[in-house]
């Protein structure tokens, strides 16, 4: 802890396919030098690939060759069938003989694929062998495990076709890799393209594949195939936020959260499904599309099962639902596969300066505009169709539901210059706003100006917040994300007017001072996130208002709530909907008495999560009150009841707690609960007694905790997931590198 005012923070934590032949023929052709990848369906229904590739003179003979697919396979596991009808398949009798005999054809495939590229080889040199090892390498470590498996059928079937099922997926990436940079390699029109790479740095997993949607080798392809029937066989809701993972950059990591909110604004989430769960319909279809091969968990280390947060995509993937979604006029996208930029969304022109869509199609743009931040300039012409010119207009705002920013620094500056942009008399009247643009996207749902959950963090700032005003038309609004934008000070008073807003995402506005008390009036609010505001100073009184909210993170307590219009605990006792809690505690002093008492009150509804982060102390202007120790008599005698947290709590998250004991921290005060984090601070005990429920635990930068790993055992009996980092006095500890400790079932 800091005594001298400054910001207490934490260090940062640590980030954390199918039936398959390839037939090869070769056949003289005197009259040609080039390599040609032929595409028709053989007797099977399967296809086989079109494409050419000029291998610049010499006498090889042309190829004839079918990629591998898996659509035999998957119609046979039935792609689109629930979990316990895949289940029921791979249980029959003949479910075993099925694997085995799909093995069969992989090591068909793999002799198959030795011969081709030894015949594509150019030149000693070439290190297409490297890549045929891997995949050998690979291969092998499937049959293997398969053959390990033979003798008794598997404990989980169905988990287990789901795993061949996803690393033949990657073996199909790894292939299609291979034979599209052959293909190419020696094409004039290769040495044009650019190199992709993702947001964090990383290189594309398929080898510096670039562009490769473009090509009708790609589309034509099996791999293709096999997502797109994949994508046709989802409902709307899961075609859209699988089209949610193109909006990010390659290899992004992208937390769920995002596609909680975004379901959520745009009204394809059902906010009442499953108990008013929202996000557990979301982590089902995220499981899914992982159990499919689509994405991948992004994890450093080891999870407990159910625990991934955050996810990514394939490259290769990405490029396939990158069609998939233009078809479906999710997004609009340009040349290199990217969600299309604004200056081509408002000009009508595509990167290449072709008008973005036909103009017999009724509507000519996405109803989804994403902010990017462009550093090339833009010389191109505006779009003409029959002598007018195509840009964007205020129809076309009004019908957009979505403004999406996906890394440009400035939103407001760009709003406004797409608004000079769009009208040229704008700026001849008056300087033309980011307010002006807003004010006419009448019918948006989702408005995310800020970073996103699981984004670099990139700076964005704005001028003022003045661009807010415009915000004051949008009466549809579900979801407003500011999150992380520098310059906001305030909430203007015309935000009570969004009264169908759900979400509200003030989060890392470091600025912020201010909370209007107009927010008392967004009655339908469910998640409210004012954490890491550090300037905040309280929470409006009138906040307990909102008696449909659910989450509320940044929950402000000081020594200042002597103030008239300064939020307490207290306030908060009519929220029963409430069901998780963070708490940026001011006061050494926090939980009183009287928080305490509040909080039980609160705990009496929905409540189980609560996070409680101790910041810098303020001078103290309310009196001290401890935890209260109330005497009551009953027939059997005096009994002492302290004053304890909720103990309804399932989770409680500790953050810098200034003390070295805590009264209220004790099993027996906190019967229920099943998740126990601490973080930073000067804890010193855990107590003695037995906490009977935990299974997680999770200590991080604890100098003063001293114990063994014996004693965690006694502590903690029913104890499945340990993390502990960076705690020198818990020794003993069975942890991994990453100071994680799983039990084993």
């Amino acid at each position: 802890m800091s005594s001298s005012g400054e910001i207490t923070t934490l260090p940062q934590e640590e980030p954390t396919v199918s039936q398959t032949t390839l037939e090869t023929t070769s056949t003289k052709n005197n009259s040609s030098n080039t390599a040609t990848i032929t595409t028709n369906p053989d007797n099977n229904g399967n296809n086989k690939e079109d494409g050419s590739n000029n291998n610049g003179g010499g006498d090889n003979p042309d190829q004839q060759v079918k990629l591998p697919g898996f659509q035999d396979f998957t119609q046979e596991l039935g792609t689109t069938t629930t979990k316990s009808q895949t289940k029921e398949k791979v249980n029959s009798s003949g479910g075993k003989d099925r694997i085995r005999n799909h093995f069969n054809h992989l090591e068909q495939l793999l002799e198959q694929m030795k011969k081709y590229l030894t015949e594509l080889k150019t030149s000693p040199e070439d290190k297409r062998g490297e890549e045929l090892k891997a995949l050998e390498v690979n291969l092998h470590r499937l049959l293997k495990s398969e053959n390990e498996n033979a003798p008794s059928t598997p404990k989980n079937p169905s988990r287990r076709l789901s795993d061949i099922r996803k690393e033949i997926l990657k073996l199909n990436q790894q292939l299609i890799s291979s034979l599209d940079i052959l293909s190419k390699e020696n094409s004039p029109k290769s040495n044009n393209l650019q190199t992709s790479s993702g947001s964090n740095g990383r290189r594309s997993a398929v080898g510096e594949l670039v562009n490769v949607h473009q090509s009708q080798f790609f589309s034509s392809c099996s791999f293709y195939s096999e997502i797109q029937d994949i994508f046709e066989g989802l409902g709307d809701l899961r075609k859209f936020l699988l089209s949610c993972f193109t909006v990010f950059p390659e290899n992004a990591v992208v937390k769920r959260k995002i596609f909680i909110y975004w379901g959520l604004g745009e009204g394809l989430l059902n906010l009442e499904a499953k108990g008013g769960y929202p996000e557990i319909i979301v982590d089902g279809i995220l499981e899914e599309f992982q159990e499919k091969g689509l994405i991948e968990p992004a994890i450093k280390k080891r999870k407990q099962p159910g625990h991934v947060k955050s996810y990514r995509m394939d490259p290769l993937v990405r490029y396939a639902v990158t069609l998939l979604s233009k078809k479906a006029k999710f997004f609009d996208y340009d040349g290199k596969g990217n969600v299309l930029p604004q200056r081509d969304w408002t000009s009508g022109l595509d990167s290449k300066g072709n008008p973005v869509v036909d103009q017999n199609v009724s509507r000519p743009r996405s109803e989804r505009l994403c902010l990017q931040n462009i550093v090339e300039p833009d010389e191109r012409k505006p779009s003409t169709v029959n002598g007018i010119k195509r840009t964007v207009s205020d129809q076309d705002l009004e019908k957009a539901v979505t403004l999406f920013n996906v890394n440009e620094p400035f939103p407001d500056l760009e709003l406004a210059r797409l608004t000079k942009m769009k009208d040229k008399n704008v700026a001849q009247m008056k300087e033309p706003s980011a307010a002006d643009w807003l004010s006419k996207m009448k019918r948006a749902k989702v408005v995310c100006l800020g970073s996103w959950p699981g984004s670099a963090k990139s700076h964005i700032e704005v001028q003022s917040g003045e661009f807010l005003r415009g915000l004051t038309n949008m009466k549809s609004l579900r979801f407003l994300s500011l999150q992380g934008i520098s310059r906001i000070k305030e909430l203007p008073r015309s935000i009570g007017l969004l009264r169908s807003l759900l979400i509200l995402d003030l989060k890392e506005c470091h600025n912020l001072e201010i909370l209007s008390e107009e927010i008392a009036n967004l009655t339908n609010l469910r998640y409210l996130d004012v954490s890491d505001c550090y300037l905040l100073a309280d929470i409006p009184k009138g906040l307990g208002a909102l008696s449909k909210l659910r989450v509320l993170k940044g929950f402000v307590i000081s020594n200042r709530q002597t103030i008239r219009r300064s939020g307490t605990l207290d306030d908060l006792k009519r929220l029963r909907n409430l069901r998780q809690l963070t708490i940026n505690a001011r006061s050494k002093d926090f939980p009183t008495g009287n928080d305490l008492s509040a909080l039980q009150k609160l705990g009496e509804g929905e409540l189980r999560n609560l996070t409680i982060v101790w910041g810098p102390a303020e001078p103290n202007k309310a009196p001290k009150s401890e935890a209260k120790i109330v005497e009551e008599t009953k027939s059997a005698g005096t009994v002492l009841i302290v004053e304890t947290l909720p103990q309804q709590l399932k989770k409680l998250d500790l953050q810098c707690f200034p003390k070295s004991t805590a009264t209220w921290l004790t099993p027996e005060s906190l019967p229920n609960l099943e998740k126990l984090y601490v973080r930073g601070g000067n804890l010193a005990t855990l107590g003695e007694s037995k906490w009977s429920q935990v299974k997680t635990l999770r200590l991080k930068y604890l100098n003063e905790l001293k114990t063994t790993w014996i004693k965690l055992q006694e502590s903690f009996p029913k104890l499945e997931y340990l993390e502990k980092v960076k705690c020198p006095g818990i020794i003993l500890c069975p942890c991994d590198e990453h100071g994680v400790w799983m039990k084993t079932i």
